[in-house]
């Protein structure tokens, strides 16, 4: 499972977000990536992000759930838990 968080600049609660969404994605030692909208457009439409901060977890290169704009670290912690249990039984 990878991580993909979407964001730009001048987004404010794109900076908030991000060292919380990263402290999460290290303590469950998930990979994560950082994509700037402005810097990569061409990554963002692929994905089909239209608005920052946006936040998608994906394996194998299939989408497996997104959270974007209005999200909570809890609501992402959740949903790994719940994968996590799932795909170890």
């Amino acid at each position: 499972m990878k991580i993909l968080y979407f964001k730009n600049d001048k987004c404010s609660v794109c900076e908030a977000m991000l060292p919380k969404i990263k402290k999460v994605a290290d303590d469950y030692n998930i990979d994560f990536e950082v994509i700037d909208v402005i810097k990569n457009p061409e990554i963002a439409g692929q994905n089909l992000v239209l608005t920052v901060p946006t936040v998608l977890f994906v394996d194998n290169g299939t989408e497996l759930t997104r959270f974007a704009r209005n999200f909570s670290v809890s609501e992402i912690v959740s949903f790994i838990e719940r994968y996590l249990e799932f795909v170890n039984n």
